[in-house]
């Protein structure tokens, strides 16, 4: 998962390009959590991760933007995290189970 900035462009817009690419695929991940949500969560959490990365690298050009932006994406995180632990248990005692039959 690389970033491709194009140092043609403002690096505002770019950065605005990306956030969007990113949370287009995580909520594209979402999406795809009713066929298989251990996989979609954790695909999910991962972009959030990405952009959060990309702001925390771009952080002194627009500190107010990066803040509220961090802040949305954390907290976004935060409300997958349970649904994503509890999906990782289940997967876990699911494999125990199929090891010690």
């Amino acid at each position: 998962m690389s970033f491709r900035i194009d140092p043609r462009l403002p690096l505002t817009g770019e950065v605005r390009r990306i956030l969007a690419e990113e949370i287009g695929k995580a909520l594209h991940h979402l999406d795809a959590a009713r066929s298989r949500p251990e996989q979609a969560l954790h695909k999910c959490r991962k972009r959030l991760k990405s952009a959060r990365a990309l702001l925390r690298l771009v952080r002194s050009g627009d500190e107010t933007f990066c803040e509220t932006e961090n802040q949305c994406y954390r907290n976004v995180a935060g409300l997958l995290a349970g649904p994503r632990e509890a999906t990782a248990l289940i997967e876990t005692i699911d494999r125990l189970a199929a090891s010690f039959p």
